[in-house]
């Protein structure tokens, strides 16, 4: 046994390395031979003499030479390992689960197109390696659950998105697969809009307009109606499809996308910050994509258009929709058409009970005979006690739309008073419908705590808005119908200083 003179752990001989440290062994040297003895001639007996034997001379014993130790460096055990096999001779993995799985991610940017045929060759590629035993396994079932997912995705969309898409290939839009796969990807887009919650609670509902009666019905698929009239749905309508934007994405769209209609970020900031119930969050972007209008039964119209509006989804007090027409800069107050069956109902209700309350307080309402009146028996009368009045004439509450018109003006405070009823009769949602668009108009422009009630004026049931002008001056207007359905209409303009005129009229007014 050779013994390591670094670590002292015996080897086998004939090591040339110590297993226990790495160290190299002391090479074994031969083992010294003894010196060879002088041969002795035996005497022979014939010889007459005898021959001295010779004297052994001295033979040189070479002594082994000390072999130098070298110390070992040190060396570090390596693992006990397999034979590298080569990788020319290395299995590769399937081919069908390699392309399964690059099929599938692919999937991801080509919206999940791919991925049906990356799950059918990871689907295949599984089979055959199990089977086979072949590497690639890891691969299919990753191809597996990535292309599942996406055509998971792909099953919930198709539905929604698919009229979009055959839209776009009735039109001539889809000439090739790049097309096709842009019209899927446009239709997505706008499905993706509609996860939006201010675009939920707008979509999910029906509206009507309260300046005009105009009722707007959202249906499946992104599409619409929109009637002249709430009461009447058999004719006279638009149709088409609707894209619908929120909050910054519908600032965006608005300023670049239609930024040929002239409205700019500026003037939405303008509007946001007149009306406290503005804001970015809840500004809403309407594109009525129209193909037809119907007069008649017939559809009238042979092209398409846009309409675009524009405003603000409001949810305090009543959730109202209030929009913009970008090209007439018409203003429309849209409420939930359930809201406005209730409104209508309690418009008939509170002036069934103002007219019963005028029979009973009638006899005992006095007024002062030395009083200036203004009015007649067509707009009713106010009794102006508080200083000098003159005649005064507004444009805007004149001409062939009223039956009769009064207003005075005080010299000294400058208060304004305007009574005037219209020549048309109207309904009680028409009147609901002014009293909206009075404060919808109040709040996008200089007017600040503006104001919508309901209460009583000469015994009459009314809806009263109120503003406060930049200037200060306080703006009140009521109004109500008569038992013949004549729509009055009724303003008083005053400072601060002078709101004994504003009592006046409230307390003052009478009708019949």
């Amino acid at each position: 046994m050779a013994l390591c003179p670094n670590c002292g752990a015996l080897n086998n001989d004939g090591s040339k390395f110590c297993t226990s440290c790495g160290g190299p062994l002391p090479v074994a040297q031969p083992a010294p031979q003894p010196a060879p003895q002088a041969s002795v001639e035996i005497p022979n007996p014939q010889n007459q003499y005898w021959q001295q034997p010779a004297q052994p001379q001295a033979v040189p014993v070479q002594q082994p030479q000390a072999v130098p130790i070298v110390p070992a460096q040190p060396v570090y055990a390596q693992p006990i390992t397999q034979p590298v096999q080569n990788k020319a001779n290395k299995p590769k993995s399937n081919g069908l689960c390699t392309a399964g799985l690059v099929l599938s991610i692919i999937g991801w940017f080509t919206l999940g197109l791919t991925s049906i045929f990356g799950f059918l060759f990871s689907l295949i590629g599984l089979i055959v390696v199990s089977k086979k035993r072949e590497p690639g396994k890891g691969k299919a079932i990753a191809g597996l659950i990535v292309s599942g997912v996406l055509i998971f995705g792909l099953a919930l969309s198709i539905p929604t998105i698919w009229s979009d898409v055959q839209e776009a290939i009735d039109n001539g839009e889809v000439n090739n697969p790049i097309e096709f796969i842009d019209a899927i990807d446009e239709a997505n887009d706008r499905q993706t809009n509609f996860n939006d919650k201010n675009i939920k609670k707008i979509t999910k509902n029906n509206w009507v307009a309260m300046e005009d009666g105009s009722y707007l019905e959202f249906g499946k698929q992104q599409t619409f109606k929109y009637y002249k009239s709430y009461y009447d749905t058999s004719d006279n309508y638009y149709t088409g499809k609707y894209r619908m934007y929120s909050g910054s994405d519908a600032l965006e769209q608005l300023t670049k996308t239609y930024k040929d209609y002239g409205i700019t970020r500026t003037d939405v900031k303008s509007l946001i910050n007149n009306n406290k119930a503005f804001s970015e969050d809840n500004f809403i972007l309407l594109v009525l994509e129209n193909d037809g209008m119907w007069i008649d039964g017939e559809n009238t119209k042979d092209e398409e258009w846009d309409s675009v509006y524009y405003g603000f989804l409001v949810s305090n007090p009543d959730t109202s929709l209030l929009l913009i027409n970008a090209v007439t800069d018409t203003y429309f107050s849209f409420i939930k058409s359930d809201d406005y069956e209730k409104i209508s109902t309690a418009t008939t209700t509170a002036t069934t009970e103002a007219t019963e309350a005028t029979e009973a307080t009638e006899a005992t309402t006095e007024a002062d005979p030395s009083a200036e009146t203004m009015g007649d028996s067509v707009t009713g009368t106010v009794t102006l006690t508080q200083g000098k009045w003159d005649h005064w004439t507004d444009a805007a509450l004149s001409g062939s739309n009223f039956d009769a018109a009064d207003g005075r003006r005080n010299r000294d405070t400058s208060t304004i008073i305007n009574i005037c009823v219209y020549k048309n009769t109207y309904d009680n949602a028409t009147i609901k419908k002014f009293a909206d668009a009075l404060k919808t108009n109040m709040e996008s422009k200089d007017y600040t705590d503006v104001e919508l009630s309901t209460t009583t004026i000469g015994g009459y049931g009314a809806y009263e808005v109120y503003g406060k002008y930049k200037d200060g001056m306080n703006v009140n207007i009521w109004l109500f119908l008569d038992e013949n359905n004549k729509f009055h209409y009724i303003t008083v303009e005053y400072f601060d200083s002078d709101k004994a005129s504003y009592e006046m009229v409230k307390s003052t007014y009478k009708f019949n």
